[in-house]
């Protein structure tokens, strides 16, 4: 068969099956007319699941921000950017959203309007190749269901026209970067994930109560607020409660973990310049053997009390 006729054949094959409906399949299941929203992980693709690189190279356009562009490059390549979803949302003429407390009333409407009007020209954009049977991934940093602004743009589509792809989050890659526990541990109750700029207001009475509980606490975005943040847990907690902070976790090149407690900390994160990507952890899951303290001792111990056995010595965590 000469190659002529292997390519006419070919082509009137192609021809055939768009004419009696038949479209070639999209790879590794990915549903025609479907928004997905694909956590990455906190780096790069070496910590993205498998699924979401199958994502990234069968959809059709992609919405990412510029440094999603670099870190998968490889994957991107030749890969049609529809948006970048983040531009223009967390600034507005030269002013970050955090200062959004300190503009004066009509700077604080003009930004939100500005930033609805960036959100409903992505979704129309999106929703326009959805119609055409397209499928559309936006590629969100770490775990999108924790502090994802994805979410922003999710709740403008019928639910049935999302699917979110997990990702691993930085509260994950930060434990591994500390090699520790967070629950269980001694005898520590619960762990919480927050951000600062939820409890500064009236964090105090938070943490009065939080401290009558053992618990991990996990604070996300805090990095510009540990100064304020340290003094408001001292209140409520002992000075020798263990604290690390995570810069970067997840990132193989960027990556460093400090340690000190509630009187030590501010002091040992004075000289680090990353004003941003850090992930701060207190609790005494950071110390000792936290896992084997809690499991070992759960003979000797009734609800965090110590119970003493008959001839044995006292057990500590």
């Amino acid at each position: 068969m000469s190659s002529r006729f292997r390519i006419s054949f070919t082509v009137l094959l192609g021809l055939f099956m768009l004419a009696v409906g038949v479209t070639p399949a999209l790879p590794k299941g990915l549903t025609p007319g479907t928004f997905y929203v694909v956590g990455t992980g906190p780096a790069g693709p070496e910590l993205a699941t498998v699924r979401a690189l199958e994502v990234i190279k069968g959809a059709d356009f992609i919405v990412c921000h510029d440094t999603m562009k670099q870190r998968f490059q490889a994957q991107l390549q030749g890969k049609p950017i529809l948006a970048d979803p983040w531009k223009g949302m967390f600034d507005y003429k030269g002013k970050h959203w955090d200062e959004l407390p300190n503009m004066k009333p009509e700077e604080k409407r003009a930004f939100q309007e500005e930033r609805i009007k960036i959100r409903e020209e992505t979704i129309r954009k999106i929703k326009e190749k959805l119609a055409q049977g397209k499928t559309v991934a936006l590629l969100d940093s770490g775990d999108p269901c924790l502090f994802g602004p994805s979410h922003w743009f999710i709740e403008g589509f019928d639910p049935q026209q999302v699917e979110i792809i997990p990702g691993v989050g930085a509260f994950t890659a930060a434990m591994a970067a500390l090699k520790k526990s967070s629950i269980p541990a001694y005898d520590t109750r619960f762990v919480m994930q927050t951000a600062p700029y939820f409890l500064t207001g009236g964090g105090e009475e938070v943490f009065k109560d939080l401290g009558k509980h053992p618990a991990t606490l996990v604070f996300y975005m805090g990095i510009k607020k540990l100064n304020r943040l340290v003094p408001l847990l001292k209140k409520s907690y002992p000075g020798d409660l263990p604290v690390a902070v995570v810069y970067n976790a997840g990132y193989p090149d960027k990556e460093k973990v400090v340690k000190g407690t509630l009187d030590t900390i501010l002091n040992k994160v004075a000289g680090q310049k990353e004003p941003w990507m850090g992930l701060i952890i207190v609790g005494r899951c950071l110390e000792g053997k936290p896992y084997r303290g809690r499991l070992e001792n759960l003979a000797g111990f009734l609800d965090g009390k110590q119970v003493k056995k008959p001839g044995s010595p006292p057990q500590k965590p």
